[in-house]
């Protein structure tokens, strides 16, 4: 039987299922099954290469990466170029450590999604970029009421404002990055 699945397996799958225990241990099967069922039959450079960018150029460490890899495994299905870019905008934008990333998921979530609400509240007053040394003169609201929420509860709690609002601000800020990009390109 065991021969029998072995010559059933894709090509690759055996190679890659071989890598799975360091991202499946501690019984997270169910869930990363459920979030990116190709994992049985990704390359194991492209998880080898998710790995990489999480831990050498993120800085996140062996236990971090496989909480990420726990909690959040769409990374895996991720461009590396646009995983570092959300990484970057969270730790470098936002002001956000990275416990703080792993913990609230943040890495789950669209690009699309954390800066419309992030600059939503930035641009209410809700929310301030800490200075080098962490400060903020206003409490930033937590990750968790800016992105594990509706959009509802996050117009409703965090950002104190209507629905219609910031209906208007995203078709907005889409314009300003549509003529970013396009003032970019053009140079």
């Amino acid at each position: 039987m065991a021969a029998f699945g072995r010559q059933m397996a894709p090509p690759g799958c055996r190679k890659t299922s071989s890598g799975l225990p360091v991202i499946l241990h501690y019984g997270k099967l169910k869930r990363v099954l459920y979030c990116c069922p190709e994992i049985f039959t990704m390359r194991q450079q492209d998880i080898n290469d998710t790995v990489r960018l999480l831990k050498e150029k993120c800085l996140f460490t062996v236990q971090q990466v496989t909480k990420i890899l726990h909690s959040c495994p769409s990374v895996l299905r991720e461009d590396l170029g646009q995983l570092e870019y959300k990484f970057q905008y969270a730790y470098f934008r936002m002001g956000i450590k990275h416990p703080d990333i792993v913990k609230s998921e943040y890495l789950q979530y669209s690009l699309t999604k954390i800066k419309q609400r992030h600059i939503y509240l930035e641009r209410l007053g809700r929310y301030q970029t800490p200075d080098k040394k962490g400060q903020t003169q206003i409490p930033n609201p937590l990750l968790k009421d800016i992105l594990r929420v509706s959009e509802a509860e996050f117009l409703a709690r965090t950002a104190c404002t209507s629905v219609e609002e910031f209906q208007v601000f995203k078709k907005l800020l889409a314009r300003e990055e549509e003529e970013s990009e396009s003032s970019t390109s053009d140079d």
